[in-house]
């Protein structure tokens, strides 16, 4: 009963803290952007540059996933924790001193507790989800399901297609349109897909 009434009074402060703070949403915003965006390209990077037809899909599937989690725990999760404690900390304290009183208990103290614990969790989302869903097709072809070349072109075709979804997501957000923000992401991926298989063949590693 104790945990419960600490989780329901936790989820009561959060929304209190993000109704209140209208940038919090925003920030949490642009970090799971961001660090998806980081995931994405690391995995095409990783899938691009250690693909071969004769690849065991298992290793793919783990250099995808694991330059994933830590990225997203490390990285995404807890580098974006203390880097947003400390600048909440500090805009507490710098309060505190203008006001010469203790803000323990009210919205500023509990913002500085809770918003970069929310900004962490979004963070470290898309870093997390999106390149477990590009190493997918290895993990299938791991089981027999599919051959490993038929794995590396689903694999490259899903992240081609979840950078082009976040430029739509941008696009949504900025009111500029969809077209031009999807087809700026998509870019973005063919481009690192590109340059990584471009510096495989200067350094003359074969595919078969």
């Amino acid at each position: 009963m104790g945990l419960a009434l600490k989780v329901k009074s936790f989820v009561e402060d959060l929304r209190s803290v993000v109704r209140y703070y209208r940038d919090v949403k925003a920030i949490a915003r642009r970090m799971f952007v961001t660090n998806s965006f980081d995931g994405i390209l690391a995995a095409i990077g990783v899938d691009v540059g250690g693909f071969s037809s004769n690849v065991d899909p298992a290793i793919i599937a783990m250099g995808i996933i694991g330059g994933g989690v830590a990225m997203g725990v490390f990285s995404g999760v807890v580098g974006v924790y203390l880097s947003e404690r400390a600048e909440r900390l500090k805009e507490v304290s710098e309060l505190e001193k203008k006001m010469a009183k203790s803000l323990k208990g009210t919205v500023y103290w509990k913002a500085a507790k809770i918003v970069p614990l929310y900004v962490a969790l979004w963070s470290g989302l898309g870093v997390l989800i999106f390149p477990t869903m590009i190493a997918s097709p290895y993990i299938l072809a791991n089981i027999g399901l599919i051959g490993v070349k038929t794995a590396f072109l689903a694999s490259i075709v899903l992240a081609l297609s979840l950078m082009t979804l976040l430029g739509l997501y941008l696009g949504a957000i900025s009111g500029e349109g969809l077209v031009k923000p999807a087809l700026r992401a998509f870019s973005v991926g063919l481009g690192g897909a590109l340059l990584v298989w471009t510096l495989r063949t200067i350094l003359g590693i074969p595919i078969a």
